[in-house]
């Protein structure tokens, strides 16, 4: 089995990125006309796009708190009308892409739950810490934060999960080595301008120097094992500890 990448690759360029010069693509990763197979329509409305995952979310208390003052700087910017918002309780960290669709018109939830079994049967057993603490490194246009284990020791656990987990679930993916950890705050809707692009990447950069301290320690909690019907809500079956 192949996952599709969906991670957002915080090297690149944010100018390149949010002009979509980086893209073959009409609109950004994930976003589609309605009912046309994405994460996200055009106007923002969430779609069903089911799926599972391997995931640590965020625990609720200061880390929680720190990354909901940041994005509600972003909803309440000139920049709000460029995104669709996730909701905290929806904020995580993935570990390893399970399965989803290319698009939601050729996997379906009854798909879904048959990968999900095979899944769970392939990892049972398999146990990583019960908790972890990861660091901000970048804010990627005002979206995404990259983010690395709070130390080497955590930075390599986290890879080592990320092993276990290929190996025991078979699935392949192109950017296994390079593949950068982060935590989704939004989706960007649309392609900007090369000035909306700048003003952008200038926003980012000041929201993450005001807000470096708070999300110099953010605290997960375990790998679970998750389905998803939308972005909007991820249902552990398991938490692997």
């Amino acid at each position: 089995m192949t996952a599709k990448s969906t991670a957002t690759a915080t090297s690149r360029d944010p100018i390149a990125y949010a002009t979509g010069r980086l893209s073959r693509h009409v609109l950004p990763n994930g976003i589609s006309l309605p009912a046309a197979g994405g994460k996200f329509a055009t106007d923002g409305s969430v779609q069903v796009w089911p799926g599972n995952t391997f995931v640590c979310h965020v625990q609720s208390g200061a880390s929680l708190d720190a990354l909901r003052a940041l994005q509600e700087e972003v909803k309440l910017s000139r920049f709000a009308r460029l995104f669709t918002f996730l909701p905290p309780s929806s904020f995580h960290m993935t570990v390893f892409q399970g399965r989803s669709p290319g698009s939601a018109a050729d996997y379906d939830l009854a798909q879904r739950d048959r990968h999900s079994e095979t899944l769970l049967d392939a990892t049972r057993g398999l146990a990583f810490a019960a908790d972890r603490t990861v660091r901000m490194v970048d804010l990627f246009c005002a979206h995404s934060l990259t983010v690395r284990g709070l130390d080497g020791e955590t930075e390599t656990a986290l890879r080592q999960a990320r092993r276990d987990l290929r190996e025991r679930t078979g699935i392949q993916s192109d950017d296994f080595e390079t593949y950068t950890f982060h935590i989704t705050l939004g989706y960007l809707l649309d392609w900007v301008t090369e000035t909306t692009a700048r003003a952008l990447a200038e926003f980012s950069h000041d929201l993450q120097s005001r807000h470096a301290l708070g999300l110099a320690k953010i605290d997960l909690g375990p790998v679970a094992f998750c389905n998803f019907d939308t972005m909007h809500h991820f249902h552990p079956l398991r938490q692997m500890v």
